[in-house]
């Protein structure tokens, strides 16, 4: 059994005091649609809440209805770790878009030897690429987000998950498969 060495972190998660201004404010961290960073703040007045126990007890509650709302997007969950888009949303992206709709895996291409790899990233310093002439388009791809997950430790997307994203690549991709005498 794994001991919470700090048991109350989690409950004042995103929950700050400002004591010179007497208030309690909240800041959630999300990701929007564009996988831009971004930030809801609110403050909690002791003097519009009684008191500072009462102004704590009203920012907690509207943390966890807006962390509620946030789902998937926010900060604190594993989706940040590997996921920029839903596949709904990859596959509203225009035809021009080329993007797994992750963080970290990226396509890129190379004129000696002419080939396309799929490329991950993750914190500084670490990139491994995954060539599409070896592994095949979808094996470098799967490789190169088993490689995202291990290195930032989220769960490894499932396999219907990981079809759905190649699909919406390949749609706009073939082009380029075919360029590179790449075969699916």
């Amino acid at each position: 059994m794994e001991v919470d060495k700090h048991p109350g972190a989690r409950q004042n998660r995103y929950l700050y005091r400002n004591d010179r201004r007497k208030l309690w404010w909240s800041a959630l961290p999300y990701v929007d649609e564009r996988g831009r960073k971004k930030q809801i703040r609110k403050s909690f007045r002791d003097g519009n809440f009684g008191s500072s126990k009462q102004a704590f007890h009203a920012a907690a509650l509207w943390r966890d209805a807006n962390l509620a709302r946030l789902g998937e997007t926010a900060l604190n969950s594993s989706f940040l770790k590997l996921r920029r888009t839903t596949v709904e949303q990859l596959a509203a992206l225009p035809a021009e878009a080329d993007t797994f709709g992750l963080v970290g895996i990226t396509v890129t291409t190379r004129d000696q030897p002419p080939g396309i790899n799929v490329s991950v990233t993750a914190f500084r310093g670490q990139k491994k690429w995954f060539s599409m002439r070896r592994h095949g388009p979808f094996g470098a791809f799967r490789n190169a987000v088993y490689q995202r997950c291990q290195w930032v430790q989220a769960p490894m997307l499932n396999d219907a998950e990981l079809h759905a994203r190649f699909q919406c690549w390949i749609k706009n991709n073939v082009r380029l498969l075919n360029q590179y005498d790449i075969r699916l």
